[in-house]
């Protein structure tokens, strides 16, 4: 009887082990959960905006280069709630734009729009890389921009003909109440000024404000939509040519996100691993917690939690027109917010870009699975910025080209990680480009016919629409 009660034991025992099978007393944790370091949070399962907990992970940096990738919020906020929220925001009514219409272009063939402030006293050269490459490079579709009162005849002229919708904009002193403290105060152009009609805004927030109001006020503009920095950034292709019917969106057809966050180099799409230095991830960022921690308090912005999370760009957000009033209904009642906080909270303290992350990761834009963020080196945007400078080095030597990849044929700048066949393998928009200018001033040189057809900007002609 004990030889064959000892067979049974040893029977069951390799029984378990085979099927990795454990038998734990009710009531105390496994080994695993003692010893075992959990993941990081931002790579935990959770539900934030209805995500199941068993079919999705917040994060999954190893599949950046397919449609499974995942940067979903690390969501400590009830998300039916904050939809509930966003619905109510977005549902009231926009007022009409504070701005004066100088020229209201003709309808062009495509419902996408490309609007921006660039209210520079002289931006010829300006124009001609934005406007013009823009339009020599295919994109049909409106350009609605912020200029200066005092906008030169040559560059109305030139706008006119290529089809540009425009507002003056006019700089005046921000209200009293958001200079309160001192610390708001700040000779940066942006920073320091605030627009006719919307002194409330320093123009760097302003700027959103001004975008929100132009798009409600654009009927036609049904398609897709990019808000954009304008004072460097460039075109290769159509930004949005492999985003598909953003009209169907909602019906099944065409994106099933609309709104799209544009990544900057992270860890993980930096082609460089063995340099970490040429990449960033924001919660390693000690700018991220300088603007955002004496606002919002550090135990709040947690910063550690996106110690392998990527930098977004605000300078470059696209959206469906419902998804882009989405992000600019949020975001600028989040200025409104902080202005009234105090001045920790206003510009130039937290900026722009700071606050638009610190809210996508808290998850305050709402409809998570409707919004995605693009990671580095693929789709519409390539953010050349921080890959251009290796912060190890001095002078010249800091602005190198080595991230880049170049088509041999044509010299264009290519997303690194993209394939041939892929509609955006030739990076569509080069974004912070100036970044660069030490090889990218001679490269825009070289290639003067992606943004203009003659060296007189009064001879180029008009687009067909006009």
């Amino acid at each position: 009887i004990l030889l064959i009660s000892l067979a049974v034991l040893l029977a069951l025992q390799s029984f378990l082990l085979s099927s990795k099978l454990s038998i734990i007393p009710t009531g105390l944790p496994s080994s695993s959960s003692q010893n075992d370091t959990p993941p990081p949070p931002s790579r935990r399962r959770n539900n934030a905006g209805g995500t199941s907990s068993t079919s999705s992970s917040l994060f999954t940096p190893n599949e950046f280069r397919t449609s499974a990738y995942r940067n979903l919020p690390i969501n400590n906020i009830d998300p039916h709630q904050t939809n509930l929220r966003i619905q109510t925001l977005t549902s009231q009514q926009v007022p009409l734009p504070s701005e004066s219409l100088l020229h209201q272009a003709p309808a062009p063939p495509s419902p996408n729009a490309i609007v921006g402030l660039a209210s520079y006293p002289s931006f010829m050269d300006g124009w001609r890389k934005l406007v013009g490459s823009l339009r020599m490079n295919g994109y049909e579709g409106h350009i609605i921009m912020g200029v200066s009162v005092d906008i030169p005849l040559g560059e109305r002229e030139y706008l006119d003909k290529m089809g540009v919708t425009y507002y003056a904009v006019e700089t005046v002193n921000c209200s009293a109440a958001i200079l309160e403290g001192g610390v708001a105060d700040t000779n940066n152009g942006v920073r320091s000024v605030c627009s006719k009609g919307l002194e409330e805004f320093k123009l760097e927030w302003g700027r959103y404000e001004m975008a929100r109001r132009w798009l409600r006020a654009c009927d036609s503009c049904t398609g897709w939509s990019m808000v954009i920095d304008t004072r460097d950034i460039f075109f290769q292709r159509d930004p949005f040519v492999s985003l598909g019917d953003a009209s169907s969106s909602s019906s099944g057809g065409g994106s099933e996100h609309d709104l799209l966050f544009v990544e900057e180099v992270a860890s993980y799409t930096n082609v460089l691993p063995e340099m970490p230095h040429r990449a960033l991830n924001i919660g390693s960022s000690g700018r991220y917690t300088a603007h955002v921690n004496p606002c919002y308090g550090k135990n709040e912005v947690k910063a550690y939690e996106l110690v392998d999370r990527p930098m977004l760009c605000s300078g470059t957000v696209i959206g469906t027109r419902d998804g882009i009033h989405r992000f600019l209904s949020v975001l600028v009642d989040e200025f409104r917010s902080n202005n009234a906080k105090g001045a920790l909270c206003r510009s130039p303290a937290t900026t722009d870009q700071w606050t638009m992350n610190y809210l996508y990761y808290k998850g305050r834009f709402g409809f998570v699975q409707k919004t995605r963020t693009l990671p580095w080196g693929t789709g519409p945007v390539l953010t050349v910025g921080k890959p251009c400078v290796d912060s190890q080095e001095t002078g010249r030597a800091r602005y190198k080209k080595d991230m880049m990849a170049f088509d041999k044929e044509s010299g264009l700048i290519l997303n690194p990680h993209e394939s041939e066949e892929s509609l955006t393998h030739v990076a569509p928009t080069l974004h912070q480009w100036d970044r660069c200018s030490v090889w990218m001033v001679p490269w825009l040189k070289k290639h003067e016919d992606l943004f203009m057809s003659t060296k007189e900007p009064g001879d180029e002609p008009a687009v067909p629409w006009v």
